[in-house]
């Protein structure tokens, strides 16, 4: 039973009200090329599960600086980054309020880190591990114009600053989980890397379609 109605709330239909789920997958769909169907799984119960994914942001492409980032990114929705270390590192991160490059802490319960490879699954089958948000919605993602994307103050950070634009560093447990055996960095045992790729994609939408999450949140609960 639903008294008064209160299934038209629950998780199939409001997903992103919830914390991410780390058991389900989804299925990749027919649009989607290499890297999309690589992301895909990780998206089950999100509001990009079913939609097609574009390549809107790649550092090698644009630049390795936050001008380049925001200029690709902002007011565009929901966005999944990913990353690749010189080590071979593939993890990255899920943002569901996106970017808008006004300075603000956007707040998500929905929002997750991942690192790709059944090596890091916790079963079988799994293509790797997400790590949700942890200590309620705030601090999702620090959206500041002079820096790239940064997943809490620390758990996944990319500056994109100009003296050292491919740094990245991770330090897990403040605003997203460790890993179940206590690692906290989605590099492994390394706090700080250099990255060599760095790539933002984002839904499709048609011309005049509603795309959510395009301006400040002023209201919002951090």
């Amino acid at each position: 039973e639903n008294p008064m109605g209160m299934s038209r709330f629950g998780p199939e239909r409001f997903p992103e009200q919830y914390p991410a789920t780390t058991t389900e997958w989804a299925e990749p769909l027919p649009s989607d090329d290499a890297t999309a169907a690589l992301i895909r799984p990780f998206l089950k119960n999100t509001n990009l599960e079913t939609r097609g994914l574009q390549l809107v942001y790649d550092a090698n492409r644009d630049g390795w600086d936050a001008f380049s980032f925001h200029a690709a990114v902002d007011k565009k929705g929901p966005s999944v980054v990913l990353c690749t270390s010189r080590m071979g590192i593939v993890c990255g991160g899920y943002n569901p309020k996106g970017w808008v490059g006004y300075g603000e802490a956007r707040g998500s319960i929905a929002a997750f880190l991942f690192k790709v490879g059944e090596e890091y699954a916790l079963a079988p089958g799994a293509p790797g591990v997400k790590l949700r948000k942890v200590g309620g919605p705030g601090l999702a993602q620090m959206d500041m114009p002079e820096s790239g994307p940064s997943f809490g103050a620390d758990s996944l950070v990319i500056p994109l600053g100009g003296d050292n634009p491919k740094l990245a560093r991770s330090k897990l447990g403040s605003y997203y989980e460790r890993f179940p055996d206590g690692v906290n960095s989605v590099f492994g045992k390394d706090a700080n890397v250099q990255l060599r790729d760095l790539k933002v994609y984002q839904g499709v939408y048609e011309e005049g379609e509603f795309i959510p999450f395009t301006d400040a949140e002023p209201f919002a609960l951090y």
